[in-house]
């Protein structure tokens, strides 16, 4: 890959946009080339700075990868506001979500592989974690709150909405995962696959 041309310098007071065109840079090449394919040098050369210049913003490589997981959550989460706009009927609402989740996932798969894969700077940071406030709870909240209203309007059997939130997340999850990777087995429609998911995981009646 040939060297990044050298970039000019920020002016004083614009640190923060030089902070953002390293991130775009480690975000294009996690879609290039996944995790393992990301250092900071690659990074640093990407953006067209120096290496030891992403000191001055990040730690260490981890917390450039963080800042791509926020980032990407963000971009996850307003995806699901567009694709759920407008929509009043919880289950078609919940069913919705859950095709934008799975499109958001084939579409863009290295970063959203490295959404799971970029483990915590210090995982201490994580023992009060809940469901409110973990990363990616906005996304989330997408699957918890769509069952919750479905069992409000009486179109779900759930008596457990986390545990069923996450069951569906976990099936989602897998199911993003292995279509990506699994080309050869005869999937079904994605529609009627999904369709079958939701039905049995948010326990929708009728």
């Amino acid at each position: 890959m040939p060297h990044a041309a050298r970039r000019a310098p920020n002016r004083r007071g614009q640190g923060g946009h030089l902070r953002e065109e390293i991130v775009r840079a480690a975000a294009r090449l996690l879609e290039e080339s996944g995790v393992d394919g990301v250092t900071l040098r690659a990074v640093a050369r990407s953006a067209g700075i120096t290496a030891p210049s992403i000191y001055a913003h990040f730690a260490d490589l981890n917390d450039v990868l963080q800042a791509v997981v926020d980032n990407t959550f963000h971009a996850l989460t307003t995806h699901l506001h567009h694709a759920v706009d407008g929509v009043t009927d919880p289950v078609v609402r919940l069913r919705t979500a859950i095709r934008a989740y799975v499109d958001f996932g084939l579409q863009q798969p290295n970063q959203y592989r490295v959404l799971f894969a970029v483990p915590p700077a210090d995982r201490r940071d994580q023992v009060d974690k809940d469901m409110g406030t973990m990363t990616g709870a906005d996304a989330f909240a997408f699957l918890l709150d769509g069952i919750r209203d479905c069992v409000a309007a009486g179109r779900s059997r759930s008596e457990d909405p986390e545990t069923d939130a996450t069951a569906l997340w976990l099936a989602l999850h897998g199911y993003v995962g292995t279509r990506a990777t699994l080309h050869d087995f005869p999937w079904p429609a994605d529609d009627k696959l999904l369709d079958t998911l939701v039905r049995n995981l948010a326990q929708l009646s009728g």
